[in-house]
């Protein structure tokens, strides 16, 4: 008797994907007695006939004998699921909230680890309500808003869990999640999501269960300067006049803690440009986007999701592709500094919001930072971000009101006079000329992407609004760290997506972890 996987097997959309042993024996070659249990395993959607929709899907089953059409199958070890150790003398101070310090904080308190975790922003409760505020013509918190917080700049986005990393440790990031009140759905999904709305409750549940096994939480404290001792990392000190001995620090900052990666640099610690991407927000009509996924036999059923896309195009020099697409979403005020506009997508669970949207960005380099002006160096890339949202900003006239502009006027070089789809950026918008924003070499990547695209989702160059200006893709900046993923500055572990070593909620995490796993192994 043992665990398997089956082969992906063709369900029609309306069946119960859970009611397929019939199938199941025949595609095993198996008797119904040898069969002992079966449960969905990955679920997803084909839809490249659109006459014929239908779900893909895999099992894993338990079989009295080796099944045909499958393979043996075993979860890897769930790195959490472990009784808690006695407490050791170390001290870890984890700064930031976000994936990769909620998931290294969770590993190390498990392991019998002193942890305080010291986050900039507000516990999550507080930060709602800030951004809430922000959202609706409320002034501009600093260290509390999409992007600083309980939770991370994830929180006030879809909730993807999508990841292009195979590590084993994922399966203990999805279960975490679950276990935390993430949709079990995300265990089976193809393109996995938690959603805005119920990652908030998330968060907190992990904020909980670290306070439960004795670790400790700063909230609105940011790190100031780190205590050093002969190149080692001693600790932290806080603008709030607190200091905190350490025996080690992860770092898992954010990618928009601007004002740390200049602390770092002052203080010795080796940084490099990390290359990103930049452009804005398209946002076409959900009906539209389901129609043209699904086709208009299967647009509306009941049983799929809202459609979503990934769009990619390849030029001489650069790419443009589509990033953090967000079905049945809105566009989000994600400004973390005063005079700038940044935006950003975000869908609640049920992802049934009038508009779909996602990032239509492309690819920055060094040398492409450098021939826009803006020099060499580790801040070149922060420099140019910092350009690009201070000019959305005086183009959308202020109040962090963003510019925006059609699809089609924006290919044709003209103002648009009204929009095609209302635009859902929530402080509102102005029509303006977004060519302005970038250098040319970017517009015109856009420009070939969009024609690009919409060769492939017929109408998505000819209708839809574009929202600037979406900046804040990934870290421009990268803390290097060695083979012990350690900073050159001695105890500091740079971590997650602001050190410039992940991308998203599931590898921040998962990155999260292995820096808590090697700190615990050198206890």
């Amino acid at each position: 008797m043992g665990f398997y996987l089956t082969k992906p097997i063709n369900i029609p959309i309306g069946q119960n994907v859970n009611d397929v042993v019939a199938r199941l024996h025949n595609l095993l070659k198996i008797k119904p007695g040898e069969l002992k249990s079966v449960a969905l395993h990955r679920q997803s959607v084909d839809a490249r006939d659109k006459s014929n929709v239908h779900f893909v899907c895999s099992y894993l089953v338990e079989t009295t004998r080796a099944p045909q059409n499958a393979v043996p199958f075993k979860y890897p070890a769930d790195v959490l699921m472990r009784t808690v150790s006695n407490p050791t003398k170390m001290h870890v101070v984890v700064v930031g909230a976000g994936p990769a310090g909620l998931f290294a904080a969770l590993y190390l308190v498990k392991s019998g680890v002193h942890v305080t975790v010291v986050e900039r922003g507000s516990d999550v409760d507080e930060r709602q309500k800030i951004v809430r505020c922000f959202f609706y013509g409320g002034e501009l918190n600093e260290n509390t808003n999409v992007q600083f917080g309980l939770g991370g700049a994830g929180t006030f986005s879809d909730g993807k869990l999508t990841s292009g990393i195979s590590s084993p440790l994922t399966h203990t990031v999805f279960r975490q999640l679950v276990r935390s009140g993430a949709p079990e759905d995300i265990l089976t999904s193809s393109l996995p999501h938690v959603g805005t709305d119920r990652l908030v409750c998330v968060v907190a549940d992990m904020r909980d269960e670290i306070l439960h096994n004795g670790g400790e939480f700063i909230f609105n404290a940011e790190v100031t300067d780190l205590l050093l001792d002969k190149g080692s990392v001693k600790g932290v000190r806080l603008d709030n006049g607190i200091t905190l001995s350490a025996d080690k620090v992860v770092l898992a900052c954010g990618h928009s803690a601007r004002d740390t990666f200049r602390l770092l640099n002052a203080l010795g610690a080796e940084l490099t440009f990390k290359p990103f991407a930049v452009g804005v927000r398209v946002e076409h009509s959900r009906k539209f986007i389901n129609l043209a996924q699904y086709g208009s036999l299967f647009a509306t059923h009941r049983d799929l999701p809202a459609a979503s896309y990934k769009l990619v195009m390849n030029g001489d020099t650069h790419s443009c592709y589509s990033f953090c697409m967000c079905p049945g979403g809105v566009v989000v005020a994600a400004a973390s500094e005063s005079d700038g506009v940044v935006v950003n997508g975000m869908s609640n669970y049920a992802r049934n919001d009038a508009n779909s949207n996602s990032a239509l960005v492309v690819n920055v380099t060094a040398e492409d930072v450098a021939s826009y002006g803006y020099g060499n160096g580790p801040f070149a890339g922060v420099n140019f971000q910092r350009e690009l949202e201070r000019r959305a900003f005086i183009l959308g006239g202020g109040k962090y009101i963003a510019p925006a502009q059609n699809v089609t006027d924006f290919l044709a070089n003209r103002t648009s006079t009204s929009f095609d789809v209302s635009p859902s950026y929530p402080r509102g918008v102005k029509s303006a000329d977004l060519r302005t924003i970038f250098p040319e070499q970017i517009t015109r990547t856009l420009c070939e992407g969009l024609e690009c695209f919409d060769r492939k989702i017929r109408g998505f160059g000819t209708n839809g609004v574009l929202t600037a200006v979406e900046s804040r893709t990934s870290s421009p900046v990268r803390i290097v760290r060695g083979d012990n993923l350690q900073s050159n500055l001695k105890n500091l572990y740079p971590v997650g997506e602001g050190a410039g070593y992940a991308g998203g909620i599931v590898s921040s995490a998962v990155d999260g972890l292995r820096i808590a796993m090697r700190i615990v192994d050198e206890i």
